[in-house]
C-alpha cells in the first residue's frame, strides 16, 4: 500500500553531470530504497522539449518514490545521510533541497496490464489557502479526468503536500502535484499545450501558482525487491559505480535535514 509519493528535483554541478547521473541511478536510488519505508522508485530527466513556457526552471532531475511509511523512510535519511550506509556524491549541486512528501487524493489507471515505459508530465499547482476545497472540486470534477484520458497517458494520479512525515524543515513552492505517466511521450507533449492557460483561467490559482514540466525516463522502475537480491549485472554495476565515485562525496550539510 503506498501512503506517499517522495518528490525529489536535484541538479548537477555544472559539468559534473556524468558523475551525478552515475551516482543518483546506480548507488544513492539503491541506497534509499533499502531503507524501511520505501517500496520503488524511478528516475527522470528533463524533457529537450517542454509543452509549458519554463521560466527560471534550472532542476535538471526528477525522483519519484512510492513510500508506506513516509516518517520511518524520512528518519532513516536523517539517520544515515552523508555516512557509508547513504553517501553523497560532490557531483550534486546541494545549494537547496527539493524533497517533498505529497499524499494521494485520488487516481485513476487507464490499462493497469500495460507496464509503464515512458516518461512524466508533473504538474505543480498553488491555489490560495482559503480556495482548496473549490480548487480540489474543480480539479477532480473539471480537469482531472479529462485530462488522464489525454493521448499518450497511462495513470494519472493528484497529491497533496502535509506537514506529516516531512524530511526537510520547509514547505514546497506548490501545495499540489498531479502526476501523469505517459507512454507515448510525444503525443502527451502534444496533448499539453494550453494545460497552464486552461489551469490558469480557472481563477483558482495564485499568481505563479502553476508549472507543469515534462520528464523523459532515465531508470526502469526499481523496487525494493531488486536492491535486496540483486542481479550479477545490477550489482556488478553498482561495485563499478561506487568505485567511480571513490572519496568524491559530500561531509557536511547533514544540518540541512529535520523532521518538519
Amino acid at each position: 500500500m503506498i501512503d506517499a509519493v517522495l518528490v525529489v528535483l536535484t541538479k548537477a554541478v555544472p559539468g559534473r553531470e556524468a558523475d551525478m547521473e552515475d551516482w543518483y541511478s546506480n548507488i544513492h536510488i539503491r541506497d534509499a530504497l533499502r531503507f524501511r519505508g520505501s517500496v520503488t522508485a524511478q528516475r527522470f530527466r528533463l524533457a529537450g522539449k517542454q509543452p509549458c513556457t519554463l521560466e527560471g526552471f534550472d532542476w535538471q532531475y526528477l525522483a519519484l518514490y512510492d513510500v508506506f511509511d513516509p516518517v520511518r523512510f524520512s528518519r532513516e535519511h536523517l539517520d544515515n545521510a552523508l555516512t557509508s550506509r547513504m553517501q553523497v556524491s560532490d557531483a550534486i549541486d546541494d545549494g537547496v533541497l527539493y524533497d517533498f512528501h505529497y499524499y494521494p487524493l485520488f487516481f485513476q489507471d487507464n490499462d493497469p496490464d500495460a507496464a509503464h515505459s515512458g516518461g512524466v508530465i508533473l504538474e505543480e499547482l498553488n491555489p490560495p489557502a482559503d480556495c482548496d476545497d473549490r480548487f480540489r472540486t474543480f480539479y477532480a470534477e473539471s480537469y482531472f479526468r479529462e485530462a488522464a484520458a489525454r493521448p499518450g497517458v497511462k495513470s494519472a494520479a493528484f497529491l497533496t503536500f502535509r506537514t506529516f512525515g516531512q524530511m526537510i524543515p520547509m514547505t514546497p513552492d506548490y501545495r499540489y502535484v498531479a502526476i501523469y505517466k505517459i507512454n507515448d511521450p510525444a503525443a502527451a507533449h502534444e496533448a499539453w499545450r494550453g494545460a497552464d492557460a486552461l489551469l490558469a483561467n480557472s481563477g483558482l490559482l495564485q499568481p505563479d501558482g502553476l508549472r507543469i514540466t515534462q520528464w523523459d525516463c532515465v531508470t526502469p522502475r526499481l523496487t525494493k525487491d531488486d536492491v535486496q537480491h540483486p542481479t550479477a549485472a545490477g550489482l556488478a554495476e553498482e561495485e563499478r559505480a561506487r568505485a567511480h565515485m571513490g572519496d568524491r562525496v559530500r561531509t557536511g550539510g547533514a544540518e540541512k535535514l529535520a523532521m518538519a
